[in-house]
């Protein structure tokens, strides 16, 4: 399956998408493929580790130097 940018998504890639229940942006892990989406792990609004089902198009793949920029500053917060 390809992302928004047409790029290959894996299990255990870190995915940027909308919030399901807000406009926010969220911060995932893949950790699941069924046939036409994916289910995405996330932090809830109460820290909980809750997911989601999405489609490959409403998601991009992050990596490299954004991902860890990305984690470090959340855990300054």
């Amino acid at each position: 399956m390809k992302d928004f940018l047409k790029r290959d998504l894996a299990l255990d890639d870190y995915v940027i998408f909308k919030s399901p229940y807000s406009t926010s942006l969220k911060l995932g892990k893949i950790v699941k493929f069924t046939p036409q989406q994916i289910r995405v792990e996330y932090p809830g609004w109460r820290g909980e580790i809750t997911s989601s089902v999405r489609y490959p198009k409403e998601v991009v793949k992050v990596e490299g130097p954004d991902l860890t920029f990305f984690l470090l500053s959340e855990q300054n917060r």
